[in-house]
């Protein structure tokens, strides 16, 4: 069978070359593409590595659990216990954990929180928030507070110096004029002011048996919790009330801006009117926001105040019949925190009216201002080991001095008012 030769046209040949020639390129341009992309990638990952490196500091899994890797706060402080007993040389698995993550997060292996000489820990994070956030609820005080973050022991809390309006002045040293045309302006410069708020450090110290620590963690843990949290609303109740300003904080009896009313002309020892109650509220700067703040030994002359009508009298906090129901928790809509931290009847704050937002209260943010220390010294003989706390707080008055109004000079306005001694 004869097979018919074809012959290929020129223009048949020239098409072939023309595809191949394509194909090739094609492959060139593909494998061209490969390589520049491994090589972005490699350089890329080059570049970015040393970052995520320095971005995954601190981000091991001891860190990003909140608790340390410890179950309770009972956990924590035994371990730490144990370690303080072997003199910092045997540390349990989770305290070694996290005794490697603090060290690395202060950036030098000088800066060991183990030191045997100190014994110092971090409580974590999750059981530093949790006593502050529990305290914070129920304290009837620090949750009213302007709560001022703090990263640094000193903060400078700046004020428009404008509380005097005597003549007529705003927002530190303004004023307005009503002018004619052509009139000159009068030049006023605006006044500032600020205020110091700084740190002080509280403590508190606890002993517990080997015997509790080993045998009954879990009702250890909320003798430690409630423990902190009872004793630290004690003690910021009282300093917020009546602390010195000196290596504490200033409480707002001794606040600079404090306006102490006279007592009545002829009024008793030991007694409030209500005269007392309704020039309070007159002087208090914004009464809106306030409350009152009393001993319990005030309670007997407040459900006795009376209004003189004519000849009588009509009680004015506890109604006809209001014995026999439960006793107000109010007076003038506002309510009343009863407090053994105020001032015995007849002295200066037995009863207050604060504006609580006008009260700074520093703390280091992040609750980063907690600190825990053991040893198994002090009590050594008795076999009990010491637990303390170190918690770093501020607080005074946000105005430094009473406002005077415009009109009635002499009626200076604060957000703290009290009584005189009586």
């Amino acid at each position: 069978m004869d097979t018919e030769k074809k012959t290929m046209t020129v223009e048949e040949l020239n098409e072939v070359i023309a595809k191949g020639a394509v194909g090739v390129v094609d492959e060139a341009v593909a494998k061209l593409k490969e390589a520049l992309a491994t090589e972005i990638d490699a350089k890329i990952k080059a570049a970015v590595e040393p970052i995520e490196q320095r971005i995954q500091v601190g981000k091991e899994e001891g860190e990003k659990d909140k608790k340390g890797g410890f179950k309770t706060l009972t956990h924590f402080c035994g371990d730490i216990a144990k370690a303080a007993q072997s003199g910092y040389r045997k540390l349990t698995p989770e305290l070694d954990k996290w005794e490697n993550t603090l060290s690395k997060a202060a950036g030098s292996p000088s800066q060991q929180v183990t030191d045997g000489e100190s014994g110092g820990y971090l409580v974590p994070e999750e059981f530093r928030q949790n006593l502050l956030v529990a305290s914070r609820e129920e304290n009837e005080l620090m949750g009213r507070c302007t709560q001022i973050p703090m990263q640094s022991n000193v903060v400078k809390i700046p004020y428009v110096n404008g509380f005097d309006k005597s003549g007529n002045l705003v927002y530190g040293n303004v004023s307005w004029k009503w002018t004619d045309e052509e009139e000159a302006l009068t030049e006023k410069n605006i006044k500032f002011g600020y205020i110091n708020l700084a740190l002080h450090k509280v403590t508190a110290m606890a002993y517990a048996s080997d015997e509790i620590l080993r045998f009954s963690p879990m009702s250890m843990d909320n003798i430690l919790q409630e423990g902190f949290i009872d004793g630290f609303n004690y003690e910021m109740n009282r300093v917020i009330l009546k602390g010195t300003g000196a290596g504490q904080p200033q409480g707002i009896l001794n606040a600079p801006s404090l306006v102490s009313i006279t007592a009545e002309t002829g009024q008793s020892s030991a007694t409030i009117l209500w005269e007392n109650v309704i020039k309070m509220y007159s002087r208090c700067l914004n009464p809106s926001k306030a409350i009152w703040i009393a001993n319990p030994n005030t309670l007997p002359q407040l459900a006795s105040m009376s209004l003189a009508v004519g000849t009588g009298g009509q009680a004015v906090f506890m109604p006809a019949g209001g014995a026999s129901g439960k006793p107000y928790n109010t007076l003038f809509g506002l309510p009343i925190m009863f407090s053994h931290h105020a001032k015995s009847l007849g002295t200066v704050g037995d009863i207050t009216l604060a504006q609580m937002d006008q009260y700074l209260l520093g703390m280091l943010s992040g609750g980063e201002g907690m600190r825990f220390d053991t040893s198994i010294h002090v009590k050594f003989e008795n076999d009990q080991k010491a637990f303390r706390w170190a918690f770093y707080v501020a607080g005074q008055s946000w105005m430094p001095s009473a406002l005077t109004p415009p009109e009635a000079t002499s009626d200076t306005l604060s957000p703290f008012v009290a009584i005189a001694t009586r």
